[in-house]
């Protein structure tokens, strides 16, 4: 390769990373959630179009994976998990894009971290939908960053087809479009942004008429989902991921967080009913979050928190290490704030506590992190690359599930 290509290097490994780990795939059985979107693939495949009771979802993942596996005789996990890991090779692409678009630079740095967060670098070669609906969602901003927002729109709309709970950050998009460019905010310029957004709305009745048709967000196993109701679970949890993939930037920030909260006399009383809320708000009660805690290390965290009074004191800590970190970096970066709202809203309506719902937010918040001294940058990217393949691999040779 020419010396002036040199610079492709590092991102071709992570091209080639993803091919290796493609075709290592060891002939496991499906884990987890696997196995519904795997039958549901196969009745597609096979040519019945039923959809199976416990499937969540709107087909629109296992519609195109069943499209995927046409040309083959026989479809099994190793086959649908490695088509899974090959789409997400256009996630890759894509976050190279949207790191020009919003940092003006391809960093190698960022985009390692972007590539192995380690809630989602699993999921990249695993059969759920979460890969393919953040490469829509991520999609749909770099389009919408590009003033392409019809077309933007409709990516939008297809990623409600592989996950419904993307309409919240659809709702998003004309509000981070718009910080990401730097507009003022107030309302005469805002209100004229947003007329142009109209696109969007394509996105809200589309969301709408499945809502109505359907009876609700969920396609199956309702019960487990409910509507319009709300949960502080998710978002005590949220903060505690925070803490954990955040840890070396909280560290260094440590003073300018300090004297931030020493600015904002209302702080600390806010501070203290959080912990009211916390003690008296959070708890672990969806069934799904009480089993196999020696398997799910979700459920093995959850259940210790509220295993005694005094861990649960102690596990407020890192909350709160968390959202001081996360309010003090809010300030003069709009596009941050837009994130952590939008957040908020996104996972309060959850009464299961799932990390795979905070994806695309950890992802979009890597993405507009400001850039910390390139020591810290350093340390990141190796803690994330460490993490993430400890996480990957356990989860491909069936040690533990996320």
């Amino acid at each position: 390769m020419p010396k002036k290509l040199g610079w492709l290097y590092p991102y071709a490994l992570l091209y080639f990373f993803f091919i290796i780990v493609a075709f290592y795939f060891p002939d496991v059985a499906p884990m987890a959630d696997e196995g519904i979107h795997l039958n549901q693939i196969e009745r597609i495949y096979s040519g019945d179009f039923s959809v199976h009771p416990a499937l969540t979802t709107i087909p629109g993942y296992h519609w195109l994976m069943a499209l995927l596996t046409m040309p083959f005789d026989h479809i099994g996990v190793v086959l649908v998990r490695r088509l899974n890991a090959f789409l997400a090779l256009g996630t890759v692409t894509i976050l190279m894009m949207l790191t020009y678009q919003v940092r003006k630079a391809v960093c190698a740095s960022r985009l390692t971290q972007l590539v192995f967060l380690p809630i989602a670098l699993p999921f990249y070669f695993l059969i759920y939908t979460d890969s393919l609906s953040l490469m829509l969602i991520l999609l749909c901003l770099s389009l919408g960053l590009s003033q392409r927002l019809f077309l933007a729109a409709v990516v939008g709309t297809l990623s409600i087809g592989v996950r419904q709970n993307n309409i919240v950050w659809l709702a998003m998009m004309p509000f981070l479009i718009y910080a990401t460019q730097g507009g003022k905010w107030k309302w005469p310029p805002l209100k004229q942004f947003l007329w142009r957004c109209w696109p969007f709305s394509i996105c809200a009745a589309a969301f709408l008429t499945f809502y109505i048709i359907n009876g609700g967000v969920a396609m199956g196993d309702q019960w487990a989902h409910p509507a319009f109701r709300f949960y502080c679970g998710n978002f005590f949890f949220l903060l505690l991921v925070y803490a954990a993939l955040f840890f070396p930037g909280i560290i260094a920030r440590l003073p300018q967080t300090w004297a931030y909260v020493r600015s904002q006399p209302a702080l600390p009383q806010l501070l203290a009913l959080l912990f009211a809320v916390y003690l008296f708000g959070f708890n672990n009660t969806h069934p799904y979050n009480q089993i196999y805690a020696e398997y799910f290390l979700r459920n093995a965290v959850l259940m210790e928190m509220v295993s005694s009074i005094w861990i649960k004191v102690l596990f407020f800590i890192p909350l709160l290490l968390a959202l001081t970190d996360f309010v003090a970096r809010c300030q003069g970066r709009p596009a941050w704030a837009v994130i952590g709202v939008f957040t908020v809203l996104a996972v309060l309506p959850a009464w299961l506590i799932e990390q795979r719902y905070y994806i695309i937010p950890f992802v979009l918040m890597v993405l507009y992190r400001e850039e910390e001294t390139p020591k810290i940058e350093s340390l990141t990217s190796f803690y994330y690359v460490l993490l993430g393949v400890i996480f990957t691999y356990g989860m491909l040779t069936h040690r533990f599930f996320m």
